[in-house]
C-alpha cells in the first residue's frame, strides 16, 4: 500500500463521526442508510459526505439491494492499512537503515485491532 493511500485511510478514520459509524457498520455487519441515519443524530446529507468519505478511502462497499444501499466494511482494506502503519519501511525512507519486523505489532494479523483500540491522542501544547 502506497503512502498516499494510507494517508487517505487516516484522514477519513481522523474523524470521530466516521470512526463510529465504521464501527457500528462493522458491528453490525451490514447495515443500510437508513439505519446508520438512526443511529447518529445527524442531517442525511452529513451522513452522506460521511459515507461518500469511508467509500473513496476504501474502507466500505456500497451496494444497491432494491431501494437501499447496503454498506459493508471492507476487511482486507483495514488489513493493509495496518499492514501499511506497522509492517517494513519503504526502501530509502527515513530510518531504512534500522532493522524491521517482519510481522505486524498488533495483536492479531488481520490488523483490526487497530478498530478496537482507538489510538490515544493528546492535543497540541500553544506556546
Amino acid at each position: 500500500m502506497n503512502a498516499a493511500r494510507i494517508v487517505k485511510i487516516a484522514k477519513a478514520l481522523a474523524d470521530p463521526t466516521r470512526y463510529k459509524m465504521l464501527r457500528a457498520i462493522r458491528t453490525a455487519g451490514e447495515l443500510n442508510c437508513s439505519q446508520v441515519c438512526e443511529k447518529f443524530p445527524l442531517s442525511q446529507p452529513t451522513i452522506s459526505h460521511h459515507v461518500r468519505t469511508l467509500e473513496e478511502a476504501g474502507l466500505i462497499s456500497i451496494r444497491r439491494k432494491g431501494q437501499y444501499h447496503i454498506l459493508a466494511i471492507r476487511s482486507e482494506a483495514l488489513g493493509e492499512f495496518a499492514m501499511g502503519l506497522t509492517g517494513p519501511a519503504e526502501a530509502g525512507g527515513a530510518g531504512s537503515s534500522r532493522k524491521r519486523r517482519s510481522r505486524p505489532r498488533v495483536g492479531n494479523r488481520t490488523g483490526l485491532v487497530l478498530l478496537d483500540q482507538p489510538a490515544r491522542l493528546r492535543p497540541l501544547s500553544r506556546r
